[in-house]
């Protein structure tokens, strides 16, 4: 009998967990923490771990789970950014921040959850207003909603920014999931969709210049072995739908990662002998909001959300046999 569910956890994280049971037994359960940054931190698919987390750097306000990356996916230089001549100094709570934004590891409002005969579904939302300790950073009258819906097979991840201020809003969304090497470094394999991947300087900063990944090592349209890969390296990802994919050879199982198309760049970060690799879907680039100020508007995929506009957009992680 298929069964979707929710359960409201009293735990540390203050958890919200998603489930499905489908008419051939196969279940999935999404974990997604309000109190850690509307962390996806566990995706659990016939019993693996798809994205999994370390409990303490979650706690940490570390990297792990799938922490969303907003207003300014991966680095800042200097943790400065500027936008029509004007420089926002990233500091929050007093601290600099230089990457991956300022909600990956804030507390989030829950708006809804239920589950029907056709879906879980979660929403979350955090919102900048002038007292909140975001606004002085990043000082735009706005929402972030984040909606998790699970489905069978699936769990869909999709975003609202809502722009209730005077000004255009400047910013990037990303999201960074954890993936595990379920098949080990050399049956775990993906590709991905891209044609260019960006010159960066030494810092991991984008240079402005873009290359041909066709002949290269950075050419992952070919399925790749993620035990070749030590990356962390930011591509334009290829003007058509083709999802990037990984392939559990030992699991017999395909993740397939569809985005909407305003996720223009993929992020690949695998270090080499961890039991992990992310592949990680964003609006933008690295340092976009820096890149635009230099005039590369294309590239750094910046995205605008105009006074009383509504952006929304989709990553969708599909779950099928190899």
């Amino acid at each position: 009998m298929r069964k979707y569910y929710y359960k409201q956890l009293n735990d540390d994280e203050n958890t919200v967990l998603l489930g499905f049971l489908s008419n051939d037994g196969t279940a999935q359960e999404a974990r997604i923490s309000l109190r850690y940054g509307a962390n996806l931190y566990r995706y659990t698919y016939k019993g693996f771990n798809i994205i999994d987390y370390d409990s303490a750097l979650l706690k940490a306000s570390d990297f792990t789970g799938t922490p969303v990356l907003y207003p300014t996916p991966n680095r800042v230089e200097n943790g400065v950014f500027v936008f029509h001549g004007k420089a926002y100094e990233q500091v929050k709570r007093g601290r600099r921040v230089l990457e991956h934004g300022l909600v990956y590891d804030e507390e989030w409002d829950l708006v809804k959850v239920h589950a029907t005969e056709k879906e879980a579904l979660l929403s979350a939302q955090i919102t900048w207003t002038n007292d909140s300790p975001l606004f002085k950073a990043f000082p735009f009258p706005h929402s972030l909603t984040l909606t998790f819906r699970l489905i069978d097979g699936a769990i869909d991840i999709n975003y609202d920014i809502f722009n209730y201020g005077s000004e255009e809003i400047p910013f990037g969304l990303g999201l960074h999931p954890y993936f595990q090497k379920l098949s080990g470094e050399e049956k775990t394999v993906i590709t991905l969709p891209v044609e260019y991947v960006m010159e960066a300087t030494e810092a991991l900063l984008p240079t402005g210049k873009i290359l041909q990944v066709s002949g290269t090592a950075f050419d992952l349209n070919l399925p790749t072995t993620i035990g070749k890969l030590d990356l962390d390296h930011v591509f334009l990802r290829a003007a058509d739908d083709t999802p990037a994919t990984i392939h559990y050879s030992e699991q017999d199982l395909i993740v397939n990662i569809h985005a909407t198309n305003d996720f223009s760049h993929f992020v690949i970060y695998s270090p080499a002998g961890a039991p992990y690799f992310c592949i990680e879907t964003q609006t933008c680039s690295t340092n976009a909001h820096n890149l635009y100020h230099r005039g590369l508007h294309e590239i750094s995929g910046l995205m605008m959300a105009a006074p009383g506009e509504h952006k929304t957009g989709r990553v969708r992680y599909t779950i099928s046999s190899g």
